[in-house]
């Protein structure tokens, strides 16, 4: 899969992380407008547990692959591979349910853009992830109407929380 990113998008450099740590924390910079990897101790939006230590891969999308494209696009892109997951943080302490409306749009957007450039496995699980902040380790499926939308249009588990689990 990695190479396949990498011909699709061969301008793709500074944003694409080479991953091989088992824990990975990231805190969503709204100053720098990227995901910053931080230590478990500071404060973190996303926690990545990478279970059998194989390498993965972290693209920084929003503003480094996809710049201002009509509708939005989510703010991170993390894939091995087995998995792919379109992730969308958000930062907001109100607004819930709008935010989560804004992340649906924005993870079905870079889906369509990423799947226009790349043809996805057929052993790849798709995952789209809404990750709002909390202390606590949350994953939780999405309202059963999206879930299904995500799931029959696009072959795409989505969820809502802070943690990905990488087997």
């Amino acid at each position: 899969m990695i190479a396949a990113i990498q011909e699709a998008f061969p301008d793709i450099g500074d944003c694409l992380s080479t991953i091989t740590e088992k824990h990975l924390y990231i805190f969503e910079n709204n100053e720098l407008k990227k995901g910053v990897f931080v230590s478990k101790m500071q404060l973190k939006h996303l926690h990545i547990e990478n279970k059998r230590n194989n390498t993965f891969y972290f693209i920084q999308n929003d503003d480094c692959v996809m710049n201002n494209v009509k509708g939005g696009q989510c703010d991170y892109v993390v894939f091995n591979t087995l998995y792919f997951h379109f992730i969308d943080v958000k930062v907001a302490k109100d607004g819930f349910a709008n935010h989560k409306k804004k992340a649906y749009k924005q993870i079905e957007n870079t889906y369509k853009f990423y799947e226009d450039r790349l043809d996805f496995p057929n052993d790849i699980l798709l995952h789209g992830l809404v990750c709002f902040p909390n202390k606590k380790r949350i994953i939780k499926p999405s309202e059963s109407t999206k879930r299904k939308e995500f799931k029959t249009k696009y072959n795409i588990d989505l969820t809502i929380g802070n943690y990905i689990v990488l087997e």
